[in-house]
């Protein structure tokens, strides 16, 4: 033995392996965990569908879930059309846009997101969402949905371009505010809708691609050119033979209304006081009752020479067909004047200062003596009128009326409702009768009573002419008694009853002296002439007095004569 002492070797614990033993375990349990999260068929803990949490479950049992969701969603949530201001344009629903969203594949969506395939990432999700880690799924809708959806809300933004208006009412004007409209452009629309996204909720706004379609924005001040002024009933085009339409008239404040519109919002309605004034005669009323009665009616004979009769006939022709419509008025001289050749009148006996001369015309008052008894029995309003210097033998004393060039003038309106046609007959018995028709509104009638306040009987002078052979008598001038009357217009109800008698007008008539021509040397002694006597050969009978018929059915006196008034005259 060599002495030496020999060691004994000490066993010790081996450390390193406890660490290593327990990452081995972690990674094996980590290999586990992230075999098992691959392989898992559930969807991660903390993974929402459009709000909804789907964790945890399968995709089956998600799809069962999800479905009140998207429900909800289509019928709730869609999308908002926003114009440059912000303000909506529209807003449809995904339902009413024609959306729909598939409830498998979402699910496959939110299952996918955790589930790639890989352990390791597969297990790296699932702790993650074990430990708080969320993952959201926007419900998408199913492909192509930009389209049908881009149509059905372009259909909704589209705003049809609303013109100024207006609605007229008893005191009152309301005005609609001019509105600009929106033609959406479709194909912009769709291809924006594909940029939108979509909020929590699921919903999308676009602005909304347009052009603008301008209203007519109306003019107050042509308005009130066409509804202001003065109302018109319907009235009678005679040269179109056509009833022109009633106009209503309404009145109102253009400053004031243009006030309240410049306030309003486009296509709101505001309200502006107004006065109107409702026509009266309506061009349907008017077409049912136009011309159809006879108002006044007068009929006179026509006597003298031939060139008198024709001058008669031309003036009827001229008068023949006048209509007036309300308010209008009747001028005799301006239908018939002037009474010259060229005109086409013929010359026939008339007076000048009292003096028979032979004149152009002549005759023509009777035509307007008979339009005035006429009017008269028409209850129609005469401006002015004048009677003949002498009484005429054609028509009674008071209803006559003297025109000649430069005047007197023969003027009445038509003072009814209703337009009035005067027609004129000559007969071939020459007789002459003035038709007035009208519309009556009631059932009463006219009579003219006439009062003679004073006469003045002629008297007969004699001269002496040595044209006149001794013995013979020849009359140089007719005789006219002077009277003065006054002219009564009375009115009757349908009973026969008289309602009201009102004065018309004082006539006053000059006497004129019938003058006899006798041989020179043949003066008759101072004995009284026969006053009022019957014209010797050759002459004309003067009026004489007598009272003519007043309710239109004229006079029936011998042959007339032609009794202007002083001063001249075509009567």
């Amino acid at each position: 033995m060599t002495g030496k002492r020999e060691l004994k070797r000490e066993h010790t614990p081996k450390l390193w392996l406890i660490p290593t033993v327990a990452v081995g375990a972690v990674v094996a349990a980590y290999a586990g965990f992230c075999i098992a999260a691959a392989a898992s068929g559930e969807i991660n803990p903390n993974t929402t569908i459009g709000g909804h949490d789907v964790g945890g479950l399968t995709c089956k049992e998600a799809e069962v879930a999800l479905k009140p969701t998207l429900d909800r969603l289509r019928l709730q949530s869609g999308v908002h059309a926003t114009l440059e201001t912000g303000e909506d344009a529209a807003f449809l629903t995904y339902d009413e846009l024609g959306v729909t969203f598939n409830a498998q594949s979402l699910v496959e969506e939110a299952y996918e997101s955790s589930h790639s395939g890989n352990p390791l990432t597969d297990g790296w999700e699932l702790l993650c969402s074990s430990l708080g880690k969320s993952t959201a799924v926007t419900p998408q809708p199913e492909p192509g949905w930009q389209k049908t959806a881009a149509e059905r809300l372009a259909d909704a933004s589209d705003l049809d371009a609303s013109d100024f208006s207006y609605a007229a009412g008893d005191s009152s004007l309301t005005l609609t505010k001019a509105r600009n409209g929106r033609d959406v452009d479709r194909a912009a629309l769709q291809a924006r809708l594909g940029d939108a996204k979509a909020d929590a909720d699921g919903a999308r706004s676009v602005l909304l691609p347009y052009t603008v379609v301008y209203a007519d924005q109306g003019d107050l001040n042509e308005l009130n050119r066409q509804l202001g002024g003065e109302m018109s009933n319907a009235r009678y085009d005679a040269e179109t033979k056509t009833i022109v339409p009633e106009r209503p008239a309404l009145n109102f404040n253009v400053t004031q209304a243009q006030q309240l519109l410049d306030a309003a919002a486009p296509g709101e309605q505001v309200t502006v006081p107004a006065k109107a004034s409702n026509p009266e005669v309506t061009a349907a009323e008017l077409e049912k009752v136009l011309f159809r009665d006879v108002l006044g009616t007068y009929t006179t004979r026509v006597g003298g020479a031939a060139g008198r009769k024709a001058n008669v006939r031309l003036t009827a022709q001229r008068v023949n067909g006048t209509v007036l419509n309300s308010g209008e008025e009747f001028n005799y001289y301006d239908l018939t004047g002037p009474f010259t050749k060229a005109n086409g009148y013929q010359s026939a006996p008339g007076y000048l200062q009292g003096k028979t001369v032979e004149m152009d015309g002549g005759g023509a008052c009777q035509c307007s003596s008979t339009t005035y008894a006429a009017a008269l029995l028409a209850n129609l309003e005469i401006v002015k009128r004048t009677a003949h210097g002498f009484a005429s033998d054609y028509i009674g004393l008071g209803l006559d009326a003297t025109v000649s060039g430069g005047g007197p003038e023969f003027i009445f309106r038509n003072n009814t409702l209703y337009p009035i046609l005067i027609e004129t007959v000559y007969s071939d018995d020459n007789r002459l009768t003035v038709n007035i028709y009208g519309t009556k509104t009631d059932d009463t009638t006219v009579k003219m009573r006439t009062e003679v306040l004073s006469s003045t009987p002629y008297e007969e002078e004699y001269k002496e002419s040595e044209e006149i052979a001794p013995g013979e008598r020849k009359v140089e001038q007719t005789p006219y008694t002077g009277y003065v009357v006054n002219t009564y217009r009375q009115i009757y109800d349908g009973a026969g009853n008289l309602i009201s008698e009102t004065f018309e007008a004082r006539s006053k008539y000059n006497k004129r002296n019938r003058i006899i021509l006798v041989a020179p040397g043949e003066l008759p002694s101072d004995e009284p002439a026969e006053e009022g006597a019957e014209a010797a050969e050759g002459g004309e009978a003067g009026n004489g007095g007598a009272t003519q018929p007043t309710d239109g059915a004229g006079s029936t006196n011998p042959a007339p004569a032609d009794n202007p008034n002083e001063g001249g005259g075509n009567g």
